[in-house]
């Protein structure tokens, strides 16, 4: 789901067909819902690198830590080919369409990205929290048991 690299695949497919469409002089309907597609993958982008700044688990850090420039630089390179496409398509917006349609992009740029925070990622940090959660309640249930285990050794010596 959002996973960077199949989100970039994803968007530079969609942004080839709205040039595909522009091109062809297709309606503004059919070009604007291959732009609302082209821009929730490229929320996913950018959402990942956002995760990926925030990531703060040492046990992936050390597990990771030989490729934490390769994936430092694959992630900048997917924002900024993200970013390019963005401009590009504001530029073929604004032949195509004038201003109004620029703006018509602007309005739907916003509109999906605050359905995906609602939706998507909201799901995704929940899901994260679960798990946190999950590995916390497991680790102070193994802490307790030794706690137990060792009062109870100790308390029968006694």
């Amino acid at each position: 789901m959002i996973d960077p690299v199949t989100a970039v695949a994803a968007a530079t497919k969609a942004y080839a067909t709205v040039r595909a469409c522009i091109e062809m002089g297709k309606g503004i309907e059919d070009t604007f819902q291959v732009v609302a597609r082209w821009q929730g993958h490229a929320s996913d982008v950018l959402y990942a690198s956002q995760r990926h700044k925030k990531r703060t688990n040492p046990l992936k850090q050390i597990v990771f830590s030989s490729s934490v420039e390769a994936e430092a630089a694959e992630l900048f390179a997917h924002r900024k080919r993200i970013d390019n496409q963005r401009k590009e398509l504001i530029q073929l917006l604004r032949y195509a369409y004038g201003n109004e349609g620029v703006e018509e992009y602007r309005r739907c740029m916003k509109e999906v990205q605050e359905q995906r925070k609602r939706e998507v990622y909201a799901q995704q940090e929940a899901k994260d929290t679960l798990v946190k959660s999950f590995w916390i309640i497991v680790l102070v249930a193994i802490g307790g048991g030794i706690i137990a285990f060792i009062f109870e050794a100790v308390s029968s010596k006694g």
